[in-house]
């Protein structure tokens, strides 16, 4: 079967052509930009573990996001109940999630949000940012070395 084609414009990427099924739709919006639900995940390869959330009706609105799994290792995200009802899924291990980063000019200085991740049930392709019930930060630094994470 044939992968529908759309082309869309990007702030950072110019005109791109895209497959449809590579977006996804939130079910409430994320935090800030509940009026935003349509987007499509940008990544140059398929195991790359950093790539962009480009809105697919703002050219100007996308989002770094990371694989929380990359750069955290005891990831093991605890949702309420609600958010696995929204999501039609039983269970946790039935979504995929992406973290939100702000790169800062001093890459150092990067965070991701752990608290707060955008979770997508792969099969539907809706998703929702959650807030977990676990006691993760919402500010993390994701660049340095292993010694300077500890301190």
């Amino acid at each position: 079967m044939l992968k529908k084609k759309m082309n869309i414009i990007t702030r950072d990427f110019g005109e791109l052509e895209v497959s449809e099924d590579d977006s996804i739709s939130f079910i409430s919006g994320m935090y800030g930009f509940e009026n935003f639900k349509n987007f499509i995940i940008l990544k140059e390869n398929p195991e790359d573990d950093i790539m962009f959330l480009q809105s697919l009706n703002n050219s100007d609105l996308s989002f770094v996001l990371v694989d929380p799994y990359s750069i955290f290792l005891p990831y093991d995200p605890n949702l309420y109940e609600e958010d696995l009802v929204e999501l039609m899924v039983k269970s946790e291990k039935d979504l995929k999630f992406l973290v939100i980063a702000i790169i800062k000019e001093n890459v150092k200085d990067s965070i991701v949000n752990l608290k707060s991740p955008i979770a997508i049930n792969p099969k539907t392709r809706s998703a929702k940012q959650v807030i977990l019930q676990n006691p993760y930060p919402l500010r993390y630094s994701f660049v340095g070395t292993e010694e300077e994470k500890r301190c």
